[in-house]
């Protein structure tokens, strides 16, 4: 027979599973709002039952069962979901920061309406128009200067928030980066404690959660990887490198670049390389920052270099009403501090490099008429690993508009148009590679005569007489005048857009009149009297019409629109991205809820049942006392 006081442990073990059960449950329920939470699961199994298989054992039925016990309390979770929600977060934080920012790039920009550079362009263009009508009145005069001096207000505000968003988006992967390292760190802590509660033999539940938010908030900023393949240690891997080990981590530093204005970028603070992500919402940062406004403030720079450059072009040709010429409109800054062109560029201080914008031959022609002569000109072409030849040949039967079609179509980082006088025009364009290399024509070699006897550019012909950046003195490689030579800018034109001093202090400097040619020789160099506002005119038409080539673009209309559109069809991918890959994360969010989310009525029936089990293993108990006090007190009376 067996012991009476065995069924009081059963009972026991019934009071005390099911009250833990209770306790997990009012976890449950007080977690139901925790989105990261994974509800938790109390395992019941029997008891080891007796007697074991012996031939000792009593000479009773055996497998008597001893009640219950929790072998663990486990997590419901899909580590399969989670890795989906990991590789999702990146991508959707990545096209989100990138939303963000050109949502305010298109602020910056304000199209199609408000105070917009296409809309301060028109105007100053339109005061040209006018000015070529009415040429003698100084009203007409302070017309032009007013739309310039506004021109040049937006366009320089245009610039400063273009910077302004870039040294956010600095500022934003500096506190992005330390946060990622933060974030690490407690990765580690936690895997230390999982580590030692797991050697005992527990389930770390809530631990485990908290580590798995972090690994998600992790994968919002860099694309990660997650290892789970050793169950003593997990490991988290950016690209190839590590950045968790178990209970170490691999720091990220930052570290300012000279060669990008002193910007930061990422390096892994045990061997220094470069940190190489792909998606995330760092990446979206650093595309953001060194693509995406750096091509922007890129085409406001060459929109304010090229506008400034053939107004002043036309303008110094021209005659104010007091007859003087060869003035200025805009006021430019040269790069080098020498009328040589000649810029330091190692800081070892010495000139090294020749840096010129544009070029106008001594030759005025007829585009349309064949050339008569052959040959092939040489460029070198900025680009990733260095430099890249491009030859653009000709030959006699080719007109010179074919040829400078040739030019442009071959991006060859030099443009090429016809000026006010038909003579032809070369200049540099924006470099993608480096920003401190924009507007410098890097080499121009012809191995005929188009770029030197025909059209006066170059002095020599072949490597002799090539121009070629690299080297000083090179300005001596070319036959035209001073006034047909525009030394390369200083950085961001954009940010330094105004008159001339010759211009704002007296209107009547404003060449309107182009003048006359008196000796038939093509150079018109006589002032033609105060009605003549065909000078206006062509700096009117140059401004709206005529393809003077800003970068590769034909007209000033041309350029901005392409940048306008590009920057429109930049922002709505982004959009659309991020929505498409919000709606994803809302779909596996919701299948991981309906995994591991707590579910109100559930817990509910659930306590009822607990609480309906505890009650029935107390009665049990009370009976087995009950049982025990007749045994012990009654059965002798």
């Amino acid at each position: 027979m067996g012991s009476t006081f065995q069924g009081i442990e059963i009972g026991k073990r019934g009071l005390s599973v099911h009250q833990q059960a209770i306790q997990t449950t009012g976890h449950n329920i007080s977690n139901a709002d925790n989105k990261h939470y994974a509800r938790q699961r109390v395992v019941m199994n029997s008891m080891d039952p007796i007697y074991d298989p012996a031939f000792n054992r009593a000479e009773v039925p055996g497998q008597i069962g001893q009640g219950v016990k929790i072998s663990e309390i486990e997590r419901v979770r899909d580590n399969f979901i989670d890795d989906r929600i990991i590789d999702s977060s990146s991508l959707k934080e990545y096209w989100g920061k990138k939303n963000d920012y050109l949502y305010q790039v298109e602020t910056v920009f304000n199209e199609p309406t408000g105070t917009t550079l296409r809309s301060m362009m028109d105007q100053f263009w339109s005061s040209w128009e006018d000015l070529s009508n009415y040429p003698e009145e100084t009203a007409h005069r302070a017309v032009v200067q007013e739309k310039a001096e506004a021109l040049g207000s937006r366009m320089e505000d245009v610039y400063r928030k273009l910077s302004l968003l870039r040294d956010q988006s600095n500022r934003e992967i500096e506190a992005k980066v330390n946060h990622l390292n933060t974030v690490a760190e407690n990765i580690k802590s936690l895997n230390e404690k999982i580590t030692k509660s797991q050697a005992l033999g527990d389930n770390p539940n809530d631990l485990l959660d908290r580590r798995d938010e972090l690994l998600q908030e992790l994968a919002g900023m860099a694309d990660i990887t997650i290892g789970r393949s050793d169950d003593d240690e997990l490991m988290v891997f950016i690209g190839q490198q590590i950045l968790i080990q178990g209970q170490k981590v691999h720091k990220i530093d930052l570290v300012g670049n000279p060669n990008n204005d002193g910007l930061l970028d990422l390096k892994w603070s045990n061997t220094g390389d470069t940190v190489l992500l792909r998606q995330g919402s760092i990446q979206a940062l650093y595309e953001i920052r060194d693509r995406i406004l750096v091509e922007k403030i890129n085409a406001v720079d060459a929109l304010a270099i090229n506008a400034m450059d053939v107004i002043n072009e036309i303008h110094k040709d021209g005659f104010g009403l007091n007859g003087k010429t060869n003035v200025n409109f805009f006021e430019q800054r040269a790069l080098a501090t020498n009328t040589f062109g000649e810029i330091d560029t190692d800081g070892d201080g010495l000139n090294d490099k020749t840096a010129v914008f544009r070029v106008t031959g001594r030759t005025s022609l007829d585009p349309d008429r064949p050339i008569g002569i052959s040959g092939t000109m040489r460029f070198l072409k900025a680009s990733p690993g260095g430099e890249t030849e491009i030859l653009v040949p000709y030959s006699k039967d080719d007109t010179l508009n074919a040829v400078i079609k040739r030019i442009n179509r071959s991006e060859t980082g030099v443009v090429a148009y016809m000026s006010h006088d038909n003579q032809l025009a070369l200049k540099a364009t924006t470099n993608p590679n480096d920003k401190k290399e924009n507007f410098m024509i890097r080499h121009l070699e012809d191995s005929g005569e188009l770029l030197v006897g025909l059209t006066g550019i170059l002095t020599a012909s072949g490597v002799s007489g090539s121009f070629d950046y690299r080297k000083i003195g090179e300005i001596n490689k070319f036959q035209s005048n001073a006034q047909d030579i525009t030394l390369t800018p200083m950085y961001h034109p954009s940010s330094f857009f105004k008159m001339s001093d010759d211009v704002r202090n007296n209107p009547a400097n404003i060449a309107a009149a182009r003048g006359k040619d008196v000796n038939g020789s093509g150079d018109y160099n006589s002032p033609n009297g105060q009605k003549d506002g065909s000078n206006a005119l062509l700096i009117a038409a140059a401004l709206r019409e005529k393809p003077v080539m800003f970068d590769y673009s034909k007209t000033t209309d041309d350029f901005y629109n392409s940048l306008i559109s590009r920057l429109g069809t930049e922002a709505r991918e982004a959009k659309q991205e991020y929505t498409t890959q919000n709606e994803l994360m809302v779909e596996l969010e919701n299948m991981r809820q309906s995994v591991m989310g707590v579910n109100l009525d559930e817990e509910m029936a659930n306590m009822v049942q607990f609480q309906q089990s505890y009650n029935a293993s107390a009665r049990m108990i009370s009976t087995l006392n009950e049982m025990l006090d007749t045994i012990i007190n009654r059965l002798g009376v």
